[in-house]
C-alpha cells in the first residue's frame, strides 16, 4: 500500500493531497474511530487501485512496525513516533481484523441494545441547522456547532455566538471529539437496531415494502463504510442475493445496486456473496433487458478485480459467451463494463482470451498477441488460424493491429513461431479487402524467403507460405504493390518467375497448386501483360504443358490449365505450336468427363486462345473429336443452363469450325445440328455468347450461295404440268439448313433483326455482319425485301446515331441497298434524312461518302455532287 511517509506525508505520489491531508488531520486530532479509519482506508485503497483485505492490511501494519523499529535503531525518533501514530490510526479500521472477528464483535454489541431506536439528544443537534451534527466543533464561547454551519455564519460577517450572542474575538474551531464519538455511537446503535427490522422487511411479500427497504439500506451503506460490514454480520447479504431470483424486475435491479454498493472494494464481502451464488444469478440477468443486465455486468466487474473470483467467473456456464455478446450492446456503459470484465478474466489465463475470441470478442487476444511472451503470441496466432471467422471479422482483426506481431514472428521467429504466424496469416488473407494491406505490411518478402530457402524446412511451413502467397497475389487486381514487393521496384520479374516455375517442378501437389494459383492471380489483370510475356519467355508454356502431361493430381492439372489459359490469352500462337496431340486428346477427354464446369471453361478458354486461322491446330482438334464435345455442351446449355464462361468459351471455340475458308468442316459441323443450337444461344445467351454465335452463323451464311442448288427451267409438253419446286426467296434456289446453311430457311433473320435493337455494341456489330450476307450482289434485292418484311429497316436507321464507327459504316452499306428500291425510299426516307445529313458533316470519310450516296438515292443530293 502506501504506508511509508516523510514529514507526515507518504513518499509515493499515488496518493492524492486530499487523502494525505486527511491522514494528517487524523494524527493531529487523535481520531480513535473505526468509522474515520474505515473511510480513510477505503480512500487510500481507491487512490492506488487495490482491493481492501484484512490480510493485506495486516501485512502493511506489520511492515509499519518494522519501519518504526528501523527508525528507532537509526535514532530517528520523530519519524518512529509518526509511524507509530499512523499505524495506530489505521488499526482502528474494521478491515484490520478478519470478517468473522468483526461479526462476533457486532453480535456482542447488538445483544446489548434495545429493540427500538432512540431519539437524538439535544446536544447532538446543531443550534443553527437543527440537524444531527457530522463534524461538531467548539468555538470560543464554549458552544458547539456543525463545522460547515458555523463557518458560513462567520463568513457572512457575524462576530457573535449564535446562541449566547457574545462577541467572539477568536474564530478558532476546535474539534469536539467527545461529542463526535457520542454521536457516532448513537448512530451505530440505531443503525444496528434498524438492521434487524430491515431483514424482516426484506422477507416480506409486498414489493413496495421490499423496494423501500432496499432504498433505505442502500443509502445507509453509502453513508458509512462500516455499515456494509454490519449488513453481512446481520445476515442480510444472503437475503439480498436471494432477491435476485425475485419475479419482480424492479426488486432484482435494486437488489443488484445494493449488493454492488456493499461489496465494492471489499474482498471478503465479495467472497461471501459468491458463496451465496451471486455469480450464477448474475449470469441469468445478463440475458435479460439492458437495464438489468447493466447492473449484473457492473456487479461482475466488481468481482473480476480479484483473481480468485475471476477463476470462479470462468467456471460459470456461458459467462464468456454472454459477456462477449454484451460488448456489442448499444448502451456504451454496458459494453464498456463487459469488456472490462473480459479483460480482467483474460489476465488470469491466456486461454480465456482464446475462448473470448471464439465468442466474437477479440480485444484480449489482440493485446496478448502484441504484448505477450513468445509462447503466448504463438498460442494467440494458432487461435487465429483455427477460429471460424467471417470476412468482416478478418477485416476487423487487421484493423485492430494483428499484422505487425504476425509479420515479426514470420520474419524473426523460430520454425514454430513462423508456422503459427503463417496459419493466422493464411486465414486472415482469405478476406480480399485485407490482401493489399498485407502486401503493404511487408508480408510478401518473408513468405518468398521461406519458399526459396535452401535449408530444410517443414513441408507444412512451405505449404502455408504458398497458400498465403496465392491469397496475396490477388491484390494485384487493385494495386501494383504486390508486383512491386514480389519483383522489386524495377519490376524485373524474370528471376522470380524462373524461381517460382522451378519450385513448381520440385514440390508436391499441395504447394504446386498454391504456386499455380498465385501465378494465375498475378497474371490475370490486363495491366500485367509484361508479366505474362516474361512467363512465356521463361518457358512457362512448355513447362506447364509438360506438367499437365505427366501429373496425375486433378487439382494440379486444373490449375495448370487455368494458368496456361491466362498467360496465353494475348499470345496463343506459342501454345498452338507446342501443344502435342496427346495433350490435346487428354484435354478433350477432360472436357467430356470432368464434372467441374470451371475446369471445362478453362480447357475451352485454352483452345480459344489459339489463332482461329491455324488450320493445323484446328485439324488436330477435329481429330481429337472436340466438335462432338462442343455440341454436347451447347445441348446441355439449351436444356439446363451452364455457367456463362463455359457457354461463351464453347461458342468461341466453335468459331474455328465454321470459318468459310473450310467448307468441308462447315458441312461436318452443320450436319451435326449446330445451327439450331446457335439460334438457341441467341434467345438466352450472354452478350458475348450471342456475339460469337452470330459470327458463326454469318460465317456459315457466307457459303450459302455456293451450296444453293439452282433450279433450271424445264421444257415440258403442253399436257404435262411442270414439277413445282420450293425455292429460297432470297437465294432463288433450293436451300436447306443442312445442305446450304441458309439463314432464311433456318428462320434466323427475325432473331438477327432483334439483336440489332440491343444496346451492346459487340452484339449489334456481329448482327450487322450476319445481315450483310443476305445482301450480296447476286441476290441483294430479295434480301432487302426479307429484311424490310422482318422489320429490320428502322433498327438499321437507328444505328446511324450510335457512337460506333464500324456499326455506322456497316449500317450505311445495308441502307444503300435498301434505298435502291423506291418503295423503301418512300416508306423510310424521311426518317433517315437527318442522321444521314449529320453523317455527311461529322462522319468518317467512308461514312460521308456512303451517306451522300444514299441521300442521292433519296433525291436530297445530286448523284454527281462535287462536294462529296
Amino acid at each position: 500500500m502506501i504506508l511509508e511517509m516523510q514529514d507526515l506525508k507518504f513518499k509515493t505520489n499515488l496518493v492524492s493531497d486530499e487523502v494525505a491531508g486527511k491522514i494528517e488531520i487524523g494524527l493531529q486530532e487523535n481520531k480513535e474511530s473505526s468509522s474515520y479509519s474505515n473511510e480513510l482506508l477505503f480512500q487510500i485503497a481507491k487512490a492506488i487501485g487495490i482491493e481492501l483485505s484484512p490480510s493485506l492490511l495486516k501485512t502493511e501494519l506489520e511492515q509499519l512496525k518494522k519501519d518504526q523499529k528501523t527508525a528507532e535503531l537509526q535514532r530517528n525518533m520523530a519519524e518512529a513516533l509518526q509511524i507509530e501514530r499512523v499505524a495506530a490510526l489505521l488499526s482502528w479500521a474494521d478491515d484490520a481484523r478478519p470478517l468473522e472477528e468483526r461479526e462476533k464483535q457486532y453480535q456482542v454489541r447488538r445483544v446489548s441494545l434495545g429493540a427500538h431506536p432512540i431519539l437524538p439528544l439535544k446536544s447532538f443537534c446543531c443550534p443553527i441547522t437543527q440537524e444531527v451534527m457530522e463534524d461538531p466543533v467548539e468555538i470560543a464561547s464554549g458552544h458547539t456547532y456543525e463545522r460547515a454551519a458555523i463557518q458560513k455564519w462567520f463568513a457572512d460577517g457575524h462576530t457573535t455566538c449564535p446562541v449566547s450572542f457574545i462577541t467572539v474575538s477568536n474564530f478558532e474551531l476546535r474539534h469536539n471529539k467527545v461529542l463526535k464519538r457520542s454521536i457516532d455511537e448513537w448512530r451505530e446503535r440505531n443503525f444496528m437496531i434498524q438492521l434487524t427490522s430491515m431483514r424482516n422487511k426484506l422477507a416480506s411479500e409486498d414489493e413496495m415494502t421490499i423496494l423501500a427497504t432496499l432504498e433505505e439500506l442502500h443509502g445507509m451503506c453509502e453513508l458509512r463504510l462500516i455499515h456494509r460490514h454490519w449488513v453481512a454480520a446481520e445476515g442480510i447479504l444472503p437475503i439480498l442475493v436471494k432477491l435476485l431470483k425475485s419475479s419482480g424486475r424492479n426488486i432484482r435491479k435494486k437488489a443488484f445496486s445494493t449488493l454492488i454498493m456493499i461489496i465494492n472494494g471489499n474482498l471478503e464481502l465479495k467472497e461471501r456473496a459468491c458463496e451465496e451464488g451471486v455469480i450464477e444469478l448474475s449470469m441469468c440477468a445478463l440475458a435479460r433487458d439492458v437495464s438489468e443486465s447493466r447492473q449484473a455486468v457492473n456487479l461482475l466487474l466488481q468481482l473480476s478485480f480479484e483473481q480468485s473470483l475471476c477463476r470462479q467467473l470462468t467456471k460459470a456456464h456461458g459467462c464468456i459467451f454472454l459477456l462477449a455478446a454484451l460488448t456489442k450492446c448499444e448502451v456504451p456503459k454496458v459494453a464498456e463494463d463487459a469488456k472490462a470484465v473480459l479483460e480482467n478474466i483474460s489476465k488470469i489465463n491466456e486461454e480465456n482470451a482464446v475462448l473470448m475470441a471464439e465468442a466474437g470478442y477479440f480485444g484480449p487476444l489482440v493485446q496478448h498477441l502484441n504484448e505477450g511472451a513468445k509462447t503466448t503470441q504463438m498460442i494467440m496466432a494458432n487461435a487465429l488460424s483455427q477460429i471460424k471467422a467471417t470476412d468482416v471479422t478478418r477485416r476487423m482483426l487487421v484493423e485492430m493491429g494483428v499484422l505487425p506481431p504476425l509479420v515479426k514472428m514470420l520474419s524473426e521467429g523460430n520454425l514454430e513461431q513462423k508456422l503459427a504466424s503463417l496459419g493466422a496469416l493464411k486465414d486472415l488473407s482469405l478476406c480480399f479487402e485485407n490482401r493489399d494491406i498485407f502486401v503493404k505490411a511487408g508480408v510478401m518478402q518473408p513468405v518468398l524467403k521461406l519458399l526459396f530457402t535452401k535449408k530444410s524446412v517443414l513441408t507444412t511451413l512451405r505449404e502455408q507460405a504458398a497458400t498465403v502467397l496465392a491469397n496475396l497475389a490477388s491484390a494485384t487486381s487493385s494495386s501494383s504493390n504486390c508486383l512491386t514487393d514480389l519483383f522489386g521496384t524495377e519490376l524485373e520479374p524474370k528471376p522470380t518467375i524462373y524461381r517460382l516455375l522451378s519450385l513448381i517442378n520440385l514440390c508436391g501437389p499441395v504447394i504446386q497448386i498454391q504456386l499455380l494459383k498465385a501465378l494465375h492471380e498475378l497474371s490475370y489483370p490486363h495491366s500485367t501483360n509484361h508479366l505474362k510475356a516474361s512467363m512465356r519467355e521463361a518457358g512457362a508454356v512448355e513447362m506447364l504443358l509438360s506438367l499437365y502431361d505427366v501429373n496425375t493430381d486433378a487439382g494440379v492439372r486444373f490449375h495448370t490449365i487455368k494458368l496456361l489459359h491466362s498467360i496465353t490469352r494475348d499470345d496463343g500462337e506459342s501454345l498452338a505450336k507446342q501443344m502435342q496431340y496427346e495433350v490435346t486428346q487428354s484435354l478433350v477427354n477432360l472436357l467430356v468427363n470432368s464434372p467441374i464446369e470451371e475446369e471445362k471453361a478453362a480447357v475451352l478458354g485454352l483452345f480459344h486462345n489459339t489463332p482461329l486461322d491455324d488450320s493445323d491446330f484446328t485439324d488436330m482438334l477435329d481429330k481429337a473429336e472436340l466438335l462432338s464435345a462442343l455440341l454436347t455442351i451447347l445441348q446441355m446449355a439449351a436444356d439446363s443452363g451452364l455457367m456463362k464462361e463455359l457457354l461463351e468459351s464453347a461458342v468461341g471455340v466453335l468459331l474455328r469450325f465454321t470459318v468459310s475458308s473450310n467448307l468441308q468442316l462447315q458441312k461436318k459441323v452443320v450436319s451435326c445440328g449446330v445451327i439450331p443450337l446457335l439460334l438457341d444461344v441467341l434467345k438466352w445467351g450472354t452478350p458475348l455468347a450471342k456475339c460469337r454465335a452470330i459470327i458463326s452463323l454469318g460465317q456459315l451464311s457466307e457459303s450459302t450461295w455456293k451450296q444453293t442448288c439452282r433450279v433450271k427451267k424445264v421444257t415440258s409438253f403442253w399436257c404435262i404440268s411442270p414439277q413445282v419446286v420450293d425455292v429460297c426467296r432470297v437465294h432463288g434456289g433450293v436451300c436447306t439448313v443442312e445442305k446450304s446453311f441458309c439463314l432464311v430457311e433456318a428462320q434466323a433473320v427475325p432473331l438477327l433483326i432483334e439483336e440489332l435493337k440491343e444496346q451492346d455494341p459487340v452484339v449489334v456489330g456481329s448482327a450487322l455482319g450476319a445481315v450483310t450476307t443476305l445482301l450480296y450482289d447476286e441476290f441483294w434485292d430479295k434480301g432487302v425485301d426479307l429484311i424490310a418484311e422482318s422489320g429490320g429497316v428502322t433498327p438499321v436507321i437507328n444505328l446511324l446515331t450510335i457512337h460506333d464507327t464500324n456499326a455506322q459504316e456497316c449500317a450505311l452499306w445495308i441502307l444503300e441497298r435498301i434505298f435502291r428500291k423506291e418503295r423503301y425510299r418512300l416508306m423510310y426516307g424521311n426518317s433517315a434524312q437527318l442522321p444521314l445529313i449529320s453523317l455527311t458533316q461529322d462522319g468518317t470519310n467512308k461514312a460521308r461518302h456512303q451517306a451522300a450516296k444514299i441521300l442521292a438515292h433519296l433525291n436530297i443530293l445530286q448523284q454527281q455532287s462535287s462536294y462529296f
